[in-house]
């Protein structure tokens, strides 16, 4: 396996955890009328290569799932990232 794979590998499977964990905590802050992350935020974790696990979190916990900023932007991302990984695994 090519040293370059792993390594966008591992950066995008750090990124998409630390980014679900922020879905997570936005969702909660949301409901509890606390301190909300930005949506920027989120797509800038998203477009690192969290966008993935950020969209199935989305789905899951049902935060964000009527903008279509996210529901269009983050299915994108995700397939420009698997586009990205195969490259790099070349």
């Amino acid at each position: 396996m090519p040293e370059l794979f792993r390594t966008v590998l591992a950066v995008m499977v750090s990124v998409s955890i630390i980014g679900s964990l922020m879905v997570l905590i936005d969702k909660y802050n949301a409901i509890h009328s606390l301190f909300r992350i930005s949506e920027n935020t989120l797509i800038v974790f998203g477009f690192l290569g969290g966008a993935f696990l950020m969209f199935l979190t989305m789905k899951l916990c049902r935060h964000k799932i009527r903008k279509p900023k996210f529901m269009v932007t983050f299915p994108l991302l995700t397939i420009l990232q698997v586009v990205v990984l195969f490259l790099c695994y070349r």
